[in-house]
């Protein structure tokens, strides 16, 4: 015992201990809860981002579909167009062209694509 004291020796010591170790702890327990605090408001954050680029990612697959549609679809009316225009002219022959050079050029011409017509 203390001269002083009515406590054991053994007894302050423990409760200075005791009461450092709390003084010191407190901030670290608060600096603890605060950092887990965070943790908690960033794994949301996170969560938010990854549902959002979900979203965007989702959005622009769905822009691409349509922009596949209207592509293939601007084809197929251009490919209708050239049929109706291929008919129009007569399937796949094709126009003879007017030479300006004359009758006999047109008769080589005209023998050349049909050599048997010639022939016959």
């Amino acid at each position: 015992m203390s001269e002083g004291s009515a406590r054991p020796l053994d007894e302050q010591i423990a409760s200075a201990v005791r009461d450092g170790v709390r003084n010191e702890a407190a901030p670290v327990g608060r600096h603890l809860a605060e950092v887990r605090g965070l943790s908690v408001r960033t794994i949301r954050q996170l969560e938010r981002i990854e549902a959002n680029i979900g979203a965007e990612r989702s959005a622009r697959v769905d822009d691409l579909a349509v922009l596949v549609d209207l592509i293939s679809a601007g084809w197929r009316t251009v490919d209708e167009r050239l049929a109706r225009i291929e008919e129009l002219l007569g399937g796949d022959e094709r126009f003879d062209v007017v030479s300006p050079l004359g009758s006999e050029q047109d008769a080589v011409q005209a023998e050349l694509r049909h050599p048997q017509a010639d022939a016959a």
